[in-house]
């Protein structure tokens, strides 16, 4: 974006005496104003100051009437303020005086995501695309939107396209990674992982994402190297301290899955993949009665969760009540668990 600096004028060299004094008028010209309201929001943006650039923004247009950019921006600013349908109006209005401006057509692609409408959300993220073949932006939200259908093959072809455009796109690498994590290219995911925190070290979900690739890969060592990384970075990540849990629990460190696990529910107390996975602890340890405990926790926070009722079975049997074991995997082969399936036809009638 160009800034316009306005230099003061200073006093003009005239000769009088010392007691006399000229008034210079200083008055800025419209388009000046225009300018000066303009930067002021920008740099608001930066500060995350979304209502007070949307003022300055409305400023900019009130001095400027056909201010594409302070329209398009006043709709990003307002996108940040979660006011969508607001925000789709303002870029409307930036189109209506260019209507070439990718910016706008990029936000209100945008604002249709969020508001759920992706099939308007697409149509104009390929008038983006259409205009401006390198706006890797718009290849990203619609790889995104790609993987959310689970068509992770195309998704990777539009990640291929941000990334093309945008060599240093580290949340692209991650999230190609993804797409090829969910197509069985754990090898590939790694590279893609890898290379986005080579980009962006302060990335730490894509640490935890390389974590789980190396844990699935029955690489639990490096796993827990990477979690580390991602914990380091946000303490509070709860998601990484389970899943350092479980490869914790994968190695027999009973006590460091146990206290990861108590770590992620301090932070998120309905966490039921942590509850869950005390229960796989417990299990491990062969103390059913607490093994039963945690499972009933898991499934007192979510009826449906077929993992815990396996779990909740295996301590029951061990625990000699063999009926309450039936029951329990019978109930995750209903939620679609084989491994319920399994523990049904090879122990109950």
């Amino acid at each position: 974006m160009r800034k316009i600096v306005l230099v003061g004028l200073g006093f003009l060299c005239l000769n009088m005496s010392a007691q006399d004094t000229v008034k210079i008028k200083t008055a800025l010209t419209s388009d000046q104003e225009a300018e000066n309201a303009y930067n002021a929001g920008l740099e608001l943006m930066t500060k995350k100051d979304y209502n007070m650039a949307i003022e300055q923004f409305t400023k900019a247009i009130s001095f400027k009437p056909n201010f594409d950019k302070a329209f398009c921006n006043r709709g990003a600013a307002r996108y940040e303020a979660k006011s969508y349908d607001a925000s789709i109006d303002d870029y409307n209005k930036a189109l209506a005086i260019n209507p070439i401006n990718t910016d706008a057509f990029f936000g209100k692609a945008q604002s249709f995501y969020a508001i759920n409408k992706k099939d308007s959300c697409v149509a104009y993220l390929s008038k983006t695309t259409f205009i401006d073949d390198t706006y890797s932006k718009a290849f990203y939200l619609n790889g995104q939107i790609n993987f959310e259908a689970g068509d992770y093959k195309y998704a990777i072809s539009e990640y291929d396209k941000a990334i093309a455009n945008k060599k240093d796109y580290a949340y692209a690498y991650n999230d190609r990674a993804s797409a090829k994590k969910q197509s069985g290219d754990e090898a590939g995911a790694i590279i893609d992982y890898e290379k986005a925190i080579s980009i962006d070290p302060k990335l730490f979900f894509a640490y935890n994402n390389l974590g789980s690739c190396k844990r699935n890969k029955g690489d639990n060592a490096g796993a827990i190297e990477a979690y580390n990384k991602a914990i380091s970075i946000k303490p509070d990540y709860y998601i990484a301290l389970n899943n350092r849990g479980t490869a914790k629990l994968n190695l027999n460190d009973f006590a460091g899955a146990i206290a990861d696990f108590d770590a992620a529910l301090k932070i998120k107390p309905n966490y039921v993949l942590a509850m869950n996975n005390m229960a796989s602890a417990y299990i491990k340890k062969k103390d059913y009665k607490s093994a039963t405990e945690w499972a009933n926790k898991a499934i007192q926070a979510d009826a449906k969760l077929a993992a815990a009722y396996v779990n909740r079975g295996i301590a029951k049997q061990m625990l000699k009540d063999e009926e309450g074991a039936c029951s329990d995997w019978k109930k995750a082969s209903e939620y679609g668990s084989a491994e319920g399936k399994r523990y049904t036809s090879g122990f109950c009638d």
